[in-house]
């Protein structure tokens, strides 16, 4: 199990997501962690681009997330996610699931 496969299942079992989908090459990682049916985070990684992009999805939308590519890293904030705002540094998968949960809970969504 690779290292990015190790810490996706980790956070899975510490924060009680299920993982309902996971795609791992030697590159590449593609993870959904599943909080609720149609409410999940996705997570993609591609090491030789150095990116890693993190969406909260909500349905078939995204509602919140961190893009980044070789250094460059824009958000996608709740206010408008379909907004890019350049930003000096995104949060780690663990981070982003737990500001990803505190919303949540905050709206009585989960």
């Amino acid at each position: 199990m690779t290292g990015s496969v190790r810490e996706i299942v980790n956070l899975a079992g510490k924060y009680g997501l299920k993982i309902s989908s996971i795609d791992a090459t030697d590159v590449t990682l593609i993870a959904r962690l599943e909080l609720l049916p149609g409410i999940f985070v996705q997570v993609y990684r591609n090491s030789r681009k150095n990116k890693l992009n993190l969406a909260l999805i909500v349905g078939n939308t995204r509602i919140y997330g961190f893009d980044s590519e070789g250094g460059m890293i824009h958000e996608h904030p709740l206010q408008d996610p379909e907004s890019h705002i350049p930003c000096a540094q995104g949060p780690g998968t663990e981070e982003f699931i737990l500001e990803c949960l505190t919303f949540l809970r905050d709206r009585d969504l989960i």
